[in-house]
């Protein structure tokens, strides 16, 4: 069986969903037909060990800064000795050194994985001027697609659509509630809403949701506030949560969220920009009702009264209106975390991704790769 060489190329293996989604292909990638390495440009990161686990090589560059360019020199002699057949790069850093060292080595298949929901000008500008050296460029949603046309005028001949997938085998259902609330001091009847991710300028949304349920506690004070991930500004809303006098449950970075799901009662991404946020599907998939901010691609898995509830980003009132919904309609609840479960398995898989991922390797190699060698 004939092979190909895949690196998968990003700055850091691990952090959010853009380097879940890289080391969900590195091991997913059916190894009877591909080689699979990963090259961090910076550092390893906490997804580094289910790639250690699996027996996934990475290389490990160390760059300091964006444009450190001189330790990113050594990839182009591994490139050649490899020799890599497809290099596929994810986030803006990774993208523009591995277009330009990839055409340097003469690797075939070049393709580059956006994630983005908002770029600086100056980054839309190296995109544009590198685009070409692109043979595609992955998007992880419709609206992400839109957005690169329009800000980067790149033509849409280069662009593929790949949503994100979740595990619906491990974010299934799961009978841990009760340990997981007893572990952050949390009563087993209470209404947990809970959100995850990381807490960073660039999401935003959180400091919203601390005040709403703050709001929403003086009618229904079962409701306790869980937040799930850490950032430049968790300090500030521990702040804001002290002032309001919330006992909000800042769980800090983990990595069981399967387990941190399993607690929480209704689901809230309250982000400012997204692309296709794969904690959702993930909270869908465990069957939570989501109620999401409409920003990015969320509307294009979360169908608003159907498989969760949409609002528009910054809206308190809106969010307000329907976190009370789901509090006291526990009916609706149930219907929309069973329609979202169900939404999941039938268009958001990690193996539905894995297909499309596959299908555009060799699409690609098959006009590109000239010679495989056999792989003994």
């Amino acid at each position: 069986m004939k092979r190909l060489n895949v690196m998968l190329m990003t700055d850091v293996t691990g952090r959010g969903g853009a380097e879940k989604a890289l080391v969900d292909i590195a091991l997913r990638l059916d190894r009877s037909r591909y080689n699979v390495s990963v090259c961090a440009t910076r550092s390893a990161g906490n997804y580094q060990p289910l790639l250690d686990a699996a027996g996934v090589r990475t290389i490990v560059l160390h760059r300091e800064t964006r444009w450190d360019s001189y330790k990113l020199l050594g990839l182009v002699r591994l490139l050649r000795r490899q020799p890599v057949h497809i290099l596929h790069t994810h986030l803006f850093g990774s993208n523009t050194w591995g277009r330009i060292l990839g055409k340097l080595a003469g690797v075939p298949v070049i393709i580059t994985h956006e994630h983005w929901s908002s770029k600086s000008r100056n980054e839309v500008w190296v995109d544009r001027l590198l685009y070409r050296l692109s043979d595609r460029i992955v998007v992880p949603s419709a609206a992400s697609k839109r957005m690169v046309i329009e800000m980067e005028h790149i033509p849409a001949r280069y662009l593929d659509v790949i949503y994100n997938g979740a595990d619906a085998d491990e974010f299934a259902p799961r009978e841990e509630r009760v340990d997981v609330r007893e572990e952050w001091g949390i009563k087993p009847d209470a209404v947990v809403v809970g959100t995850l991710g990381r807490l960073s300028p660039e999401k935003g949304g959180v400091d919203t949701l601390i005040r709403v349920v703050a709001r929403l506690r003086q009618a229904h004070p079962q409701v306790r506030l869980m937040v799930v991930g850490d950032g430049s500004l968790r300090p500030e809303l521990q702040s804001l949560a002290a002032e309001l006098g919330e006992d909000v449950v800042f769980t800090g970075l983990r990595s069981d969220v399967t387990r941190m799901l399993s607690a929480m009662d209704i689901f809230v991404l309250p982000s400012l920009r997204e692309a296709l946020p794969i904690v959702v599907l993930e909270a869908m998939a465990m069957g939570l009702p989501v109620v999401a901010t409409d920003v990015g691609g969320v509307p294009e898995m979360v169908q608003d009264g159907t498989t969760g509830l949409l609002v528009p980003s910054g809206d308190e009132d809106a969010m307000y209106a329907a976190l009370e919904r789901l509090t006291t309609d526990t009916t609706l609840a149930a219907q929309l975390g069973e329609a979202g479960r169900a939404h999941v398995l039938a268009n958001f898989t990690i193996d539905r991704m894995i297909k499309r991922v596959e299908q555009l390797y060799i699409e690609l190699a098959e006009r590109k790769v000239r010679s495989v060698k056999r792989v003994r």
